[in-house]
C-alpha cells in the first residue's frame, strides 16, 4: 500500500475515533447535575428548558452561530451564552471538550448535549419542549 493512502487512512481513522469519543463523552453528561452553574446561570433550576451555549471567540462555527444564540437569548430569556475562554475551570466541570456545544438543561440537570453548530429550527424546538 502506498504511503499516501496509509496516511490518509490513519487520518480518517483518527478523526472518526475523535468523533466517537466526543459522542461518548457527551452521552456521559446527560443526567448530570449542574449545581456548579447556579452562580453563573440561576435559571438552570427552572422547569422550562434552558440552553447554555458554550463557545470560543476564535471558533469559526461559533462565530456563525453566536448571532442566532444572542437573538434567542433576547427573545426567550432562556438561552445563556458562555465564553469558555473566560472561565476554563467551569468549562471543564461542565465537560466541554469542543465548541460550539449547547447544553439543554431542565430542572438543574443536563438533558441533552449538542456538539457543533445547530440549525435554528432545532434550537427553537428545544426551547418549546417541556418535560
Amino acid at each position: 500500500m502506498d504511503p499516501t493512502a496509509l496516511l490518509t487512512l490513519a487520518f480518517v481513522g483518527a478523526v472518526l475515533g475523535w468523533l466517537f469519543w466526543m459522542h461518548l463523552a457527551s452521552k456521559r453528561a446527560v443526567g448530570r447535575s449542574v449545581h456548579h452553574l447556579r452562580e453563573h446561570f440561576p435559571a438552570v433550576d427552572g422547569k422550562q428548558p434552558v440552553l447554555i451555549y458554550c463557545y470560543s471567540p476564535n471558533c469559526g462555527p461559533c462565530r456563525a452561530m453566536t448571532p442566532l444564540m444572542e437573538r434567542l437569548a433576547r427573545e426567550t430569556g432562556r438561552v445563556h451564552t458562555f465564553d469558555i475562554t473566560r472561565d476554563l475551570e467551569t468549562a471543564q466541570k461542565m465537560g466541554i471538550r469542543a465548541t460550539p456545544t449547547t447544553l439543554v438543561i431542565v430542572a438543574g440537570e443536563v438533558r441533552q448535549v449538542l456538539i457543533g453548530a445547530q440549525p435554528p429550527h432545532k434550537l427553537e424546538a428545544l426551547l418549546e419542549t417541556e418535560d
